[in-house]
């Protein structure tokens, strides 16, 4: 892994800008390509930190040197993630860091609709995991350490792009251009580079933001992942070492100030009747983040040479946890086509082999991203109609096992055909 910033014209064959979640996890998956002699460029504005320089407090802080995706959050990791994860060579370094989920308890407050899923009906070790984003990170990043072909450009910044006969060619901020046969933005939604080619988004705005937190309680969780619909907006209460949660709660904007403005003390005080005693009690809050909720969706995703990835084509709400999965399953069928190409020496630009893979993903991502639309309005709905059809719908999946798998074979990421990634 090598650096530069020199003022003159750089080649590669694929180069992804972004070193966040999709955009790292997007070079693991490319590892066939490289071994077939592919370069790949990866261009991020922050500096990037190793995990073996984050343990050992390198650096100039805890998360300064890590993309805006790695911050203090966490992340749902769905099985069929951590099955591709497998593949890729590198759960087994993400593993001690992540929290197994046994079972999903789904709720409504003050309604006495609910249901259970359990990793033992679903024969498998577990629902899914939970991570926190710089830990996530870290792993990925080092992972990159010693690759052969692989660049690394950061910070450095693309401040324009202009497509080229023969690929892409973009100006970065160190004054050397670089000109790829394959250009992947994974920069994120704020990316300003889709719109410098005529790509635009179409935004939802869902009038909520999502604030962010840990708590710990004073009873061990049990490796169980809570879904509540309350008052306030849907919270889900995500296990973390033993006593500790990842919590993400929908509020409304017009209460959020007020609910941003409460103590430490308060904050638990308004929180614990939303989730509920089942937790234990709440004793401690920690860092709040905030963000804004929107459905983002891009106008194109592929061109020749040119592929969106990640948050940058499509940004969907977090309630049902399957942004970053959706992402990861898309970039691994973006290179399960790209490594076939590297294999047979064909270019990894054409835009009938990126064509074959919009087509191949368009089901996945209408379905994830329906479903993500829908559930916020159920679920933040505090109308009586909706509330009675949200609890049948509840009560049904309690009652009916096949029902439950069907649903939870969706949210573990198998509702698809894997991408090989070997």
């Amino acid at each position: 892994m090598t650096t530069e910033t020199k003022t003159e014209t750089l080649t590669t064959d694929i180069t992804i800008i972004g070193a966040g979640m999709a955009g790292a996890s997007m070079v693991h998956m490319l590892k066939p390509a490289l071994e077939a002699g592919l370069t790949i460029t990866l261009i991020d504005r922050q500096p990037l930190k190793s995990m073996s320089e984050a343990d050992t407090g390198a650096g100039t802080g805890a998360d300064s040197e890590l993309p805006p995706s790695f911050d203090g959050r966490a992340t749902a990791l769905s099985w069929g993630t951590r099955q591709m994860l497998e593949t890729m060579g590198i759960w087994s370094d993400i593993a001690p860091h992540a929290c197994a989920i046994d079972r999903i308890h789904v709720s409504d407050e003050g309604n006495p609709g609910q249901t259970q899923l359990t990793a033992t009906e679903q024969d498998v070790e577990a629902l899914g995991y939970i991570v926190e984003n710089r830990r996530l990170g870290q792993v990925l990043l080092s992972g990159m350490e010693g690759l052969s072909g692989l660049r690394m450009l950061a910070p450095c910044s693309a401040e324009k792009v202009t497509m080229t006969p023969t690929g892409a060619r973009l100006e970065l901020d160190s004054g050397a251009s670089l000109e790829t046969g394959l250009l992947i933005i994974a920069d994120g939604g704020r990316s300003p580079l889709p719109k410098q080619l005529g790509i635009v988004h179409e935004r939802k705005e869902y009038n909520a933001h999502a604030l962010v937190t840990q708590v710990r309680c004073d009873q061990p969780h049990g490796y169980c992942a809570y879904e509540r619909f309350s008052s306030d907006g849907p919270i889900a209460f995500l296990p973390l070492g033993t006593h500790d949660f990842a919590v993400a709660w929908t509020i409304n904007n017009d209460t959020l100030g007020d609910i941003m403005a409460l103590s430490d003390a308060d904050l638990i005080a308004r929180l614990q009747p939303r989730i509920g005693y089942r937790v234990g009690r709440i004793l401690e809050v920690g860092e709040r983040q905030t963000y804004p909720l929107a459905l983002i969706k891009a106008s194109e995703q592929v061109r020749r040479s040119l592929v969106l990835l990640g948050n940058t084509a499509h940004s969907i709400h977090p309630v049902a946890g399957q942004g970053f999965n959706l992402a990861f399953r898309d970039a691994a069928a973006l290179a399960e086509h790209i490594n076939s190409a590297a294999r047979k020496q064909q270019p990894v630009g054409d835009l009938a082999m990126l064509q074959r893979y919009a087509a191949q993903q368009a089901n996945d991502q209408r379905n994830t991203v329906v479903a993500s639309d829908v559930l916020p309005s159920m679920f933040c709905s505090d109308l009586t109609a909706v509330a009675v059809i949200r609890d049948l719908g509840l009560a049904g999946m309690a009652a009916a096992p096949t029902v439950r798998r069907l649903f939870a074979r969706h949210a573990m990421g198998l509702g698809h055909t894997a991408a090989k990634l070997g």
